[in-house]
């Protein structure tokens, strides 16, 4: 009960973060100088609350075009895009963290050093620079083969998949292979791998059945910073890609409606609170249950 109370509070903390937010631009006015209104900042409030009660009737630009789109048809068509997007980059990320992760602890430590090397410089990588890289390599491709590998622009009421996915997992999968190696390194040194290779089972049977098994608790603990990054990225994505996806809208909604911007920050962050705050319980109700992590 005391768990529930906590998490009811810290939503009602992060409604009240959001809301401030939303409100923010209405305290700074310019009249000669730079000047902070505290009366419209309350009234802004007052007034993003009251709208709230009746958010069907709101509407939001899209583009530089003065014509506005109903708040609920928008993030109701844009929504499930960005975060299938999303969902699709954070689980490839995984995937291809974990199998690299694997190659890389049975590489001998010569060609271990040389691969760290790589992930910190792929790591300094801008986020940009690695989208256009893509987009440009598969320009090349097309005018030297006719072979369009990917569509790399969105046109009209076209959606595209693959090649936005692939860019918003590049950057998670260093920092991910980072952490599961580091993870690795640690669970390498405990006496009960020592009592594996003891027993004559091999390196790459020990790393799969035990390492990786024990690690992903650590994982999940760690995974916090990476569907953030994500997420603050999803960002340039659809800009990049020309996407009309849900924090396009959000952009558009900062400034043009105080009340839009607050329920979207609230299903933008909200419902994924949710869900790590049920994975987490539930790892702690196993743990505590008598299932040890090595």
């Amino acid at each position: 009960m005391k768990k529930i109370s906590s998490g009811l509070l810290y939503t009602f903390f992060i409604f009240i973060g959001f809301l401030l937010v939303s409100s923010a631009s209405a305290m700074l006015q310019y009249d000669h100088e730079l000047v902070i209104n505290l009366d419209n900042f309350v009234l802004s409030m007052k007034s993003t609350l009251t709208q709230i009660g009746d958010f069907s009737t709101l509407r939001i630009p899209l583009g530089e075009s003065d014509r506005t789109y109903p708040v609920t048809e928008v993030f109701a068509e844009s929504y499930g895009y960005s975060f299938l997007i999303l969902l699709g980059a954070f689980l490839l990320a995984i995937v291809v963290a974990i199998v690299l992760s694997y190659c890389f602890m049975l590489l001998p430590r010569k060609a271990g050093r040389i691969v760290s090397r790589f992930l910190d410089g792929l790591d300094a990588l801008p986020d940009v620079f690695i989208v256009v890289l893509l987009q440009l390599f598969i320009i090349w491709l097309f005018k030297n083969t006719g072979f369009l590998l990917f569509d790399i622009y969105t046109l009209g009421e076209d959606k595209i998949y693959v090649l936005p996915i692939v860019c918003l997992a590049v950057l998670p999968v260093t920092y991910l292979i980072k952490n599961f190696i580091f993870q690795l390194r640690e669970e390498e040194s405990k006496p009960y791998i020592e009592f594996s290779y003891s027993k004559g089972f091999s390196k790459s049977y020990t790393l799969w059945v035990h390492l990786f098994r024990n690690v992903w608790v650590h994982f999940f603990y760690h995974s916090k910073p990476v569907f953030l990054l994500m997420l603050s990225n999803l960002l340039i994505i659809e800009l990049m890609f020309n996407i009309h996806g849900f924090m396009k809208a959000l952009l558009f909604a900062s400034t043009a409606s105080p009340p839009a911007f607050l329920v979207g920050m609230v299903l933008l962050v909200l419902p994924f609170y949710a869900i790590y705050a049920i994975v987490s319980l539930c790892l702690k109700t196993w743990l505590k249950e008598g299932t040890t992590v090595e």
